[in-house]
């Protein structure tokens, strides 16, 4: 079965877009796809742009929150942003904590792999950075997420603490830099990388040509 691979981060606005688009656009299709979350390790910085080197203005930050509820409203997705006072309450407590942006988050999905969990929490932990206008960066978030997902809140963080789920979320950042993935959300196709929520129909027919050659 032909694999996609799809690099995210629950509190990217672009991945968040592009991880429901992708997902309405592969529905019918043969094909496997590998949800790979990440988080920004605490080496490389506390914003999303940090895990490629990237930064943003406050002009390009705001254009890309006026073309994202674009896309959304285009779409049907539903999608909020927190106001710009919460944004610096959340980097204020980002920058005082020991561990990576979203790696509990990101821990707790790949410890709910095989509970058969794993998509609802997936989408409930995007819903909850721009629906629910939380950040999943805190642990009673998570834990909310996995309520609604049907997981249970204690066995999830306690298994998402466990080696297994940190070697797993090392893993897929490794593929991410080594893939030289330009950012989130990116889309892997048989090696061929397709970067944003704009490119999600031409990866959807990248993924429909791999199927037809693997059918000959």
């Amino acid at each position: 079965m032909i694999r996609v691979l799809e690099f995210s981060i629950y509190h990217s606005s672009n991945a968040y877009l592009g991880h429901f688009l992708a997902e309405r656009a592969l529905e019918d299709f043969p094909v496997e796809v590998v949800r790979q979350p990440l988080c920004v390790p605490k080496e490389r910085g506390i914003w999303v742009a940090d895990l490629v080197g990237g930064k943003a203005s406050a002009r390009q930050d705001a254009y890309n929150r006026e073309d994202c509820l674009r896309w959304a409203k285009r779409h049907r997705i539903e999608m909020r942003f927190p106001e710009a006072a919460e944004i610096a309450r959340r980097v204020a407590r980002r920058r005082a904590r020991p561990c990576a942006r979203e790696e509990l988050a990101a821990r707790t999905y790949y410890g709910a792999l095989g509970s058969g969990r794993e998509a609802a929490l997936d989408a409930a932990l995007f819903r909850a950075g721009y629906v629910d206008l939380a950040d999943v960066n805190d642990e009673e978030v998570v834990r909310r997420a996995c309520e609604t997902a049907g997981l249970d809140p204690d066995s999830a963080i306690r298994r998402a603490w466990e080696p297994e789920p940190g070697r797993l979320l090392a893993e897929a950042l490794a593929a991410f830099d080594r893939l030289a993935c330009p950012g989130t959300p990116t889309f892997v196709v048989e090696g061929e990388r397709f970067w944003g929520k704009d490119r999600v129909d031409w990866m959807a027919d990248a993924a429909r040509r791999a199927v037809a050659r693997q059918n000959v």
